[in-house]
């Protein structure tokens, strides 16, 4: 996988990506990620010479888009336990130390260029091949959302249902603990770098318990906010470096049944347990222009 240091000259891209018909083309439009603003309707206007009263929405000048899809398939399915990481680089991602601790708390995290493998490009549903027909895809579901964040902005990413009620053994503990109204929740802190690159801090957490107002970390000081109980795995925080158009895809190992990762992405609280992959992807970041040059 070829990824583009800042400096270095900028790579060729595929034929298919100047086209636009691939993964960078096709998401934005796929999720419905364009933000308009309000309007009336005049029924004395025909309806082509509608026009909105409220022009649209406009990033900030340090906005950093992020494209957040999930996908879902059989618990089994080949394409996402075993061919999709068989695609993609999982090595280069975080430190060998994190990436101990990570495997052994059974998560998986891979990064992805602007090229996305095709075992990839097929979770996406952007090529299919006779293994799809035969049924692999039966099953399949996606969702999506984007989001704008600055620099050192927050946002949540769940990636189970509410459990109203959940006996879970936490690491460390020698009994299992009841949990009520969990979920669980990838954490994602943005750190924005030279123009082009961000940092993603990802951190495990566990919700749970009834919503109440409590103290947080504020921009400058503490805040009231209405949140639940929050079980953090500081120790699987992790960081990945990304690029515009890169991506970072997580999931749990599926030989580590009875992981807290198998808890984050596995569902089992239906008649065919189905697991999930949540794809980040670094999608836009506005330009900073120096307000005085020499």
């Amino acid at each position: 996988m070829m990824r583009h240091i800042p400096g270095a000259p900028a790579p060729v891209l595929p034929a298919w990506q100047r086209l636009g018909v691939g993964l960078l083309g096709v998401l934005p439009f796929f999720l419905g990620l364009a933000i308009t603003g309000c309007h009336t309707i005049d029924a004395r206007s025909p309806e082509g010479s509608r026009k909105p009263l409220l022009a649209p929405l406009q990033a900030g000048i340090d906005a950093v888009q992020l494209d957040i899809v999930f996908v879902e398939r059989d618990n089994k399915d080949p394409l996402l336990t075993r061919m999709l990481w068989d695609e993609i680089d999982q090595v280069g991602t975080v430190d060998l130390q994190t990436r101990s601790r990570l495997r052994d708390a059974g998560f998986r995290v891979g990064l992805v260029g602007m090229s996305p493998p095709r075992s990839l490009q097929r979770l996406l549903g952007f090529s299919s091949d006779i293994t799809d027909t035969a049924g692999t895809s039966r099953h399949k579901e996606l969702a999506g959302r984007s989001v704008l964040l600055r620099s050192q902005g927050e946002t949540e990413i769940q990636t189970s249902p509410i459990y109203p009620e959940l006996m879970l053994k936490l690491p460390g503990s020698e009994e299992p603990v009841k949990l009520l109204n969990a979920r669980f929740v990838l954490r994602v802190q943005l750190e924005r770098l030279q123009d082009g690159w961000v940092n993603l801090h990802i951190t495990p957490e566990i919700h749970h318990g009834n919503s109440q107002l409590r103290p947080v970390a504020g921009a400058s000081n503490w805040e009231l906010k209405g949140t639940q109980e929050v079980k953090s795995f500081e120790d699987l925080q992790f960081s990945v470096a990304l690029n515009v158009g890169e991506m970072v895809v997580l999931s749990a190992d599926h030989e580590s049944e009875h992981s807290i990762a198998d808890q984050f992405f596995v569902n089992r609280d239906v008649q065919r347990p189905q697991r999930r992959l949540v794809v980040v992807r670094l999608s836009d970041m506005k330009k900073i222009e120096p307000l005085y040059t020499e």
